[in-house]
């Protein structure tokens, strides 16, 4: 017996070792998705959490009490008065001088009247009166301004305008024709007496043939500073040729007639 249940626990031992492990099934397949839609909005009236209701309240016209026993005790007292014998004798006990019958008038007690009177008044309906529990909304308040534009406004100022100096930017020179050209370049000449080879031509400006008082070349944007006056207003212009002396730096200038 010993050894078979010794080779019986040694079987189960092994089967026991032995055994497969536990597995579960599980799903690989993904849920299906559900669609969720998001309710719309909506108001709903809600009542306060306090209710306004009247209530009738009866309440006795005469209030009378109830009726209660007045403890009310009478003692007779027996009392013996010594001056009695001498007041039956006509002797005078007490004279009093403010109630004697010649010094006061006569005084007259209204009668009584036989019912009391009795006070009537009405009673009236009752009322009741109801508030609001919520106050109303007070409407915003509004501003209004005007989004037009204010009208512009002129000054005549032309002296202030022509004390100003006005910019003129020169024309192109190498678009200017050479045959036109040495037309300009040769009226220069004639007009100052200046050798050709000695000018050092700046610009070809086109500014009003009358009223330019002073002129000022900017070498650092080389443009013509020119000074107007009054008799500017209205003058054509006219081709302006500028042109500085290479050995004396002095600046040669003058008009030129244009082609036609």
């Amino acid at each position: 017996m010993g050894l078979r249940a010794a080779m019986s626990d040694m079987a189960e031992t092994i089967r026991r070792v032995f055994q497969a492990p536990p597995a579960r099934t599980v799903a690989l397949a993904f849920r299906a998705p559900v669609d969720r839609a998001v309710p719309s909005l909506a108001a709903q009236a809600l009542e306060p959490p306090f209710r306004f209701q009247p209530a009738t309240g009866g309440q006795g016209p005469l209030g009378c009490g109830p009726a209660q026993r007045v403890p009310l005790a009478w003692t007779a007292t027996l009392r013996g008065e010594a001056g009695l014998a001498s007041w039956a004798t006509g002797a005078q006990v007490c004279a009093v001088p403010v109630f004697k019958a010649e010094r006061t008038s006569r005084l007259e007690v209204p009668a009584l009247p036989r019912r009391a009177p009795v006070l009537r008044e009405p009673l009236g309906s009752f009322a009741t009166g109801s508030r609001p529990g919520l106050e109303p909304f007070q409407r915003p308040a509004t501003r209004s301004a005007s989004a037009a534009l204010a009208p512009p406004r002129s000054f005549r100022a032309l002296a202030q305008v022509l004390a100003l100096p006005v910019a003129f930017t020169s024309e192109d020179l190498q678009k200017i024709p050479r045959p036109l050209w040495m037309r300009y370049t040769l009226q220069l000449v004639r007009s100052t007496g200046e050798n050709i080879r000695n000018l050092d031509f700046l610009g070809l400006y086109r500014i009003p043939a009358k009223g330019a008082q002073q002129v000022h070349h900017d070498p650092a944007t080389g443009r013509l500073m020119v000074t107007l006056g009054p008799e500017a207003a209205g003058a054509p212009r006219a081709p302006f040729i500028l042109a500085r002396h290479k050995e004396t730096d002095a600046v040669v200038c003058c008009f030129v007639e244009e082609a036609r």
